[in-house]
């Protein structure tokens, strides 16, 4: 018997057989948002595609150059970040607080570039696997958040906060012991844990707009921050794959 979803805009009506027609555009719905949280998180995501593409520039521009720059990049970037947060969020600062994210991404390019030559000397289709990997795995964790129940994963906050100090004590300390594999082990808890940011970073940002904050700058930061680092514990997993890899053969 031919039946019709009520449930969803993306089924539709049958064929012979029973079976549903799915429509893709359901996936992007989000009717559990309310439209001025849409437009809110659709200016976060064109910041943070905006602050990719800086990023990328930024440590393009330093692989070709070879620049000395690249050691100074962290500190111009921490003057970018306190420029950021220094700066009243309105309508007349935005285009200076555009400025100062920009070139606290482009500084992350820079510092990322020498972890970027490094991966290239082993294999570069590295960087091509690991950025799309990324992309996959920040729109999927994006995804879940968006469609989870409203406050589900803020819950992760402390768990978060808690496995990060877990994390630095762990690598402090393994600047003493320099045991390759604990540095591996590190990684991968990196990963994971940046993972779990994605999920609270956009349901705290959806928050946040719902009690009035409109700063879609400053919470581009966040979600822009944990792509990066997903980006980099990939590209030293699939680089320690790939030189394993070599080393058997």
């Amino acid at each position: 018997v031919s039946t019709q979803s009520t449930g969803s805009s993306g089924i539709n009506a049958e064929y012979g057989g029973g079976q549903t027609k799915f429509d893709p555009k359901v996936i992007f719905n989000f009717s559990n948002l309310d439209k001025s949280t849409k437009k809110h998180l659709k200016n976060v995501y064109a910041c943070v595609t905006m602050e990719i593409v800086v990023a990328a520039l930024g440590a393009a521009v330093n692989c070709y150059l070879k620049s000395s720059i690249l050691h100074f990049g962290g500190i111009i970037g921490l003057f970018a970040f306190m420029f950021l947060t220094a700066t009243s969020n309105n309508t007349a600062s935005q285009a200076k607080r555009l400025g100062y994210v920009s070139g606290l991404a482009a500084c992350l390019g820079l510092e990322s570039s020498y972890l970027l030559d490094y991966v290239i000397s082993v294999d570069p289709q590295i960087i091509v696997t690991a950025f799309v990997t990324t992309s996959v795995v920040f729109v999927s964790f994006t995804l879940t958040a968006l469609y989870a129940e409203r406050r589900s994963m803020l819950f992760l906050g402390s768990m978060l906060s808690t496995a990060l100090s877990g994390l630095f004590i762990l690598s402090l300390a393994n600047l003493f012991f320099r045991v390759p594999t604990i540095a591996l082990v590190s990684v991968y808890i990196s990963l994971v844990i940046s993972c779990l940011f994605v999920m609270y970073d956009t349901q705290l940002i959806v928050e946040k707009k719902r009690l009035g904050d409109n700063d879609f700058i400053w919470h581009s930061v966040d979600l822009f921050i944990d792509f990066i680092i997903i980006f980099k514990d990939l590209m030293v997993i699939l680089t320690d794959k790939e030189k394993r890899k070599r080393n058997n053969n």
